[in-house]
């Protein structure tokens, strides 16, 4: 297994140190990677391993925004980009973020010694073209293909994770996979695991799976929405697998601002008093096959929005706001219930509205497309059950 573990010992200790254990193995990845498609990695650790890997991410969404920004490749009317729905974009240019630092990163680490003179037939400027997609590579198959495997003392431990050579292989189902992880010794008593390499994995099949001679194995890679699979893997759930069961979430953020919050002086009272009490950012709408509901600081700002009316600046009554927030008080009044609602509908119709105008114009019958279609889909039923569950009268 590739892993920090399995990796430290293979590098000076400063280099290993420096870096994240995403950081190393994908600087690993990127020194080896086969240098054409028809031959093979040339690592003596990892190699046979290496050369399994997939060779490109084409229809990767990361892909397409990496190939834009350092390709200086404009995006044409029919570029899948220029259809994706604001909450996927905001969620792509967040991957994209995380991509850019360990990159940046890694950059800085391999240029200097002791690292530089072992890399230098790899490593170019940080903006090379050539370097930035051989690193967006192994980025890649560390974020589509690494599992949680328990290295450290702490399970949330970011560096508790590896890459596992054949159960990488296995594809991911939402309502139909047929094995799981076991949990390890190290999970039982939530402690570091005693060999320091982890203590090995162990799946099992589900107990009502009955799996056949040919059938193909299955993991949940998590309980995600369309949203999180299409950035983080580049796919979607397959919708006849799915049903027509209501799952997904829509981040709103960008309707607040543009049809909520209009004055500037206003927002900003109102945004800065959010941030500063750690409620400004994650306003999502989401949806279960049992509900449909809005986050909590979705509400918590809508509440404090209705709360200062047309005021520019903090008043003596917010007082009432974190009294909500903090449980002591149920409500700041009945009209700020119905108004926050009375807003909730108002974000559900552009929601509905421009999924429906996207859905009605997007025909195209490509991959990408029907991955895209998919989306404003998820986002049109999570809308719409949303908007029934306030018609009906549900408490958020």
């Amino acid at each position: 297994m590739m892993n920090v573990m399995t990796l430290k010992p293979h590098y000076p200790p400063e280099t290993a140190e420096a870096l994240t254990g995403i950081q190393l193995v994908c600087m690993h990845l990127f020194l080896w990677r086969p240098r054409r498609d028809s031959e093979n990695s040339e690592d003596p650790l990892f190699g046979p391993y290496i050369s399994t890997l997939p060779r490109e991410f084409d229809g990767h969404p990361l892909t397409w925004v990496v190939q834009s920004k350092h390709q200086n490749t404009t995006c044409q009317d029919d570029h899948p980009l220029q259809w994706l729905p604001p909450s996927v974009l905001s969620a792509l240019d967040r991957l994209h973020r995380r991509f850019t630092d360990d990159w940046y990163k890694v950059h800085s680490i391999m240029i200097q010694p002791p690292m530089s003179a072992r890399t230098r037939e790899r490593t170019a400027d940080v903006n090379n073209v050539k370097a930035v997609m051989d690193f967006l590579w192994a980025w890649l198959n560390v974020n589509t293909r690494c599992i949680y495997y328990r290295l450290k003392s702490s399970k949330s431990d970011p560096d508790n994770f590896t890459l596992c050579p054949v159960l990488d292989f296995a594809n991911h189902s939402s309502h139909t996979s047929n094995m799981h992880p076991g949990p390890t010794n190290a999970d039982i008593w939530n402690s570091a695991p005693v060999p320091s390499i982890g203590e090995g994995l162990r799946f099992f099949a589900r107990d009502d799976a009955r799996i056949r001679e040919d059938d193909e194995i299955m993991l949940t890679y998590g309980r995600h929405a369309n949203k999180t699979l299409f950035v983080e893997y580049g796919f979607v759930d397959d919708p006849h697998e799915v049903g027509t069961l209501v799952c997904g979430e829509v981040d709103v953020r960008d309707i607040l601002e543009e049809s909520i919050y209009l004055d500037q002086r206003r927002s900003c009272a109102i945004k800065d008093r959010l941030a500063a009490e750690g409620y400004w950012g994650d306003c999502v709408l989401f949806a279960t096959p049992d509900s449909a509901q809005v986050s909590w600081p979705l509400i918590a700002a809508l509440r404090l929005h209705h709360l200062m009316g047309t005021a520019t600046e903090i008043g003596n009554d917010i007082q009432l706001w974190p009294d909500v927030i903090a449980g002591r008080r149920e409500r700041i009044s009945d009209d700020n219930e119905r108004s926050c609602k009375e807003s909730i509908l108002h974000v559900c119709e552009v929601v509905i509205g421009r999924a429906q105008r996207v859905l009605q114009m997007n025909t195209r019958q490509s991959l990408e497309q029907q991955y895209i279609r998919s989306l404003w889909a998820e986002e049109l039923s999570v809308a719409r059950a949303l908007k029934e569950s306030v018609h009906r009268g549900d408490a958020f």
